[in-house]
């Protein structure tokens, strides 16, 4: 049976010291090892093709996500 490392498992956190509206893109950068311009280019690519999703998923987002602090 595989064992669960939970030392490796990454949460979802908004990252407010690499912020430019939230922190959400770059929370969602760090979650999943991207650069976090990727993930704004991705993010403002898609908002132009789907701008109420958008908009309301990072409103959602914004809004549910905890706030990652430093240690």
């Amino acid at each position: 049976m595989a064992q669960f490392n939970h030392k490796a498992y990454k949460t979802m956190m908004r990252d407010p010291s690499n912020k430019k509206i939230a922190g959400v893109c770059s929370g969602f950068a760090e979650r999943f090892d991207m650069p976090v311009w990727l993930t704004r280019l991705l993010t403002v690519l898609v908002f132009l093709k789907f701008p109420i999703f958008i908009v309301a998923a990072y409103a959602l987002a914004a809004c549910c996500l905890p706030t990652k602090y430093e240690r």
